[in-house]
């Protein structure tokens, strides 16, 4: 399922804080978000990643209106609305090309069961959404499809990550940050690390192999990348590493790893290109935006590089 449309909105009714709206944000299967710095590129990003979650989870502490449209597996257009205000929800709404499956008010509700045919009232406590206390895909699969979409998204800052920094993932397959890169290099076959040792070659890193290895007087699960270049005689540690190679090689690894990892629909990316040269951002981001094979993953990705938005107008869909 993919995200086609979003708004967003907090701080509306209360004093003393700075309203602020996303409106009317449209999105296809490879989008680009360009805007100088301070201009709410990170924001727009928070704001789906916190959608994601509190699908996922409870999040009483968000406050904020959300307002989202899905295209599902069957070309149609899945929306879902839901309000929280002081760790209440006060408004929820799901519909199916506009015909309403749930409609929530505070604590009364009503979802209809694709099984019964029938709508059934409940009561859901006003801290807890129906996703989270009404799940069954027999009976409610509009649900499933919510819960799908959130578990699927996977965000990563371009510009926070170091090669100094260095992430053990608490669940192998669900990476928060691509300073988690030893973990996802791991699980690479020797097919994929090819394509990416490619990728990079086209961006002017020319690699002979790369590896992981232990950290020396660390913990058995903590472990560097090793990258060998053409004509260095020994691999580069980790920590020896080019910031702007390290985050192209990561950035490149975990698509690469997540790219066929089951149930992945989007890739978030923030800061797209920082620490790189402009000949190497280009590439980068015309070998992810240009890579047909991968078109059932939505991108979302953000940069303060106005050229880039020339670069790969092709690619935008």
């Amino acid at each position: 399922m993919r995200l086609k449309s979003l708004n967003y909105r907090e701080n509306y009714s209360k004093t003393g804080q700075n309203p602020w709206e996303l409106e009317n944000l449209s999105l296809g299967e490879r989008n680009l978000i360009v805007g100088r710095n301070a201009t709410g590129k990170t924001r727009i990003i928070n704001v789906i990643n916190n959608l994601a979650r509190l699908i996922q989870i409870p999040q009483p502490m968000f406050n904020g209106e959300w307002s989202a449209c899905f295209i599902n597996e069957l070309n149609q257009e899945l929306e879902f609305v839901i309000k929280w205000e002081d760790g209440r929800i006060t408004y929820e709404k799901i519909s199916i090309d506009q015909v309403v499956k749930v409609d929530r008010k505070v604590s009364s509700a009503q979802i209809y069961s694709e099984v019964t045919k029938k709508w059934q009232v409940i009561s859901p406590p006003n801290d807890r959404s129906v996703l989270h206390v009404r799940r069954d895909k027999n009976e409610f699969p509009f649900l499933e499809s919510l819960v799908s979409w959130a578990s699927g998204v996977s965000g990563f800052g371009f510009a926070n990550t170091s090669p100094n920094l260095i992430e053990i993932p608490g669940n192998p397959f669900h990476l928060t940050s691509l300073n988690a890169v030893p973990s996802a290099l791991e699980k690479l076959s020797e097919s994929q690390l090819k394509r990416v040792l490619k990728q990079l070659e086209a961006m002017g890193y020319v690699l002979e192999s790369a590896s992981t290895d232990l950290i020396e007087g660390l913990s058995p699960n903590m472990k560097m990348i090793l990258l060998k270049e053409q004509g260095i005689a020994y691999p580069l540690k980790q920590f020896e590493i080019s910031q702007g190679m390290f985050r192209a090689f990561s950035l490149l690894t975990i698509i690469e790893f997540l790219r066929l990892s089951s149930g992945i629909e989007s890739i978030l990316i923030d800061d797209f290109g920082e620490g790189l040269d402009f000949e190497r951002s280009r590439k980068l981001a015309e070998i992810i935006f240009g890579d047909k094979s991968e078109s059932k993953i939505q991108f979302i990705v953000t940069s303060n590089d106005s050229f880039l938005m020339n670069a790969v107008s092709n690619y935008l869909l």
